[in-house]
């Protein structure tokens, strides 16, 4: 099997408030290693606070890339991350590092470590199918899917408009199933038997916890400043995709006056709680080769010993 890349690859991951960036920084400081960011929402300009980014002083001392890459108006998906991703690598590769995947962006992970099909994009027809949702709502798509492909249909998530549109745009172009095109060879982009997978991990009710304790801190360091100013910049609406990211979403309606800060505060910490249950589950599907709990996180030194041996291993 052919990947595209052929070298060793580190990936820390982790649900949400769990310490991966503070580790990050340790493994970062001790390795030749530079972090590229696998968080769909801190490619977002402006946006630092409610994603808990790493400052600037932190990213000048210990660069990162898939960083500050968009404004809040444009759309990030798994194409433009992938693209970014190859700038990055090569960057850090000819600078004689290896790369270290952080985030909690699951599916992102999930791509890099198992491919994913090439399937085709035309922006003319996506536009078709996304007048047509809005036209005629999401439920014509919905249908459209269970004639043309009743696989697909019964295998994605239908409420998910995303999806749907995207699995519409690809049997449009093809002219074929999407199920039937998923049989076909993918692209591989890293070897998960050279890759070096770490975790970190806890009980469900301890990361609740800490992702309460980080939205106080949030609300504390200014996210409703930062989103007023963000606002004032761009031309923010609920439907853009960075307003969709957690607080962002939940806050937006608190800055535009239909909610109270309470009631944005527990919508938040409410969608953050079923994020972490969903990484959760994302992380069982992992073949994990260390994985900390957060109790240790504070020990700097708590995968040294895992990256030596698997750093050393390719040097033989």
């Amino acid at each position: 099997m052919n990947y595209k890349f052929n070298f060793p690859a580190i990936f820390l991951i982790g649900p949400t408030a769990s310490g991966k960036t503070e580790q990050s920084f340790s493994i970062t400081k001790n390795f030749p290693v530079e972090i590229i960011s696998v968080d769909s929402a801190m490619v977002f300009k402006g946006m630092d606070i409610g994603t808990s980014k790493p400052s600037k002083d932190m990213r000048e001392s210990f660069p990162h890339h898939l960083i500050d890459i968009i404004s809040p108006e444009q759309d990030f998906d798994l194409g433009l991350f992938l693209e970014e991703t190859d700038r990055a690598v090569k960057a850090i590769r000819e600078k004689n590092k290896f790369p270290l995947f952080v985030g909690g962006s699951m599916l992102f992970h999930k791509t890099l470590l198992e491919g994913i099909h090439n399937f085709p994009s035309d922006l003319n027809i996506r536009k078709d199918i996304e007048a047509l949702k809005k036209s005629k709502g999401l439920d014509v798509l919905v249908q459209e899917l269970k004639s043309s492909d009743p696989e697909t249909h019964q295998s994605i998530d239908i409420k998910n408009a995303r999806r749907v549109e995207r699995a519409l745009e690809i049997i449009r172009i093809s002219g074929k199933k999407l199920s039937e095109l998923k049989t076909e060879p993918k692209v591989m982009f890293f070897d998960q038997n050279n890759c070096l997978l770490l975790g970190i991990l806890d009980q469900k009710s301890r990361l609740e916890a800490l992702a309460k304790l980080r939205l106080s801190e949030m609300i504390e360091k200014g996210l409703i400043n930062e989103l007023e100013n963000l606002k004032k910049e761009y031309r923010l609406s609920p439907e853009l995709q960075s307003m969709n990211s957690i607080n962002y979403k939940q806050f937006l309606p608190h800055i535009n006056g239909v909610i109270s800060l309470d009631q944005a505060f527990n919508d938040a910490f409410d969608a953050t709680k079923q994020l972490i249950k969903t990484q959760l589950n994302w992380m069982k599907k992992f073949e994990l080769n260390h994985c900390a709990n957060t109790a240790d996180i504070n020990d700097s030194e708590i995968f040294s010993d895992t990256i030596n041996t698997y750093l050393g291993s390719f040097d033989k």
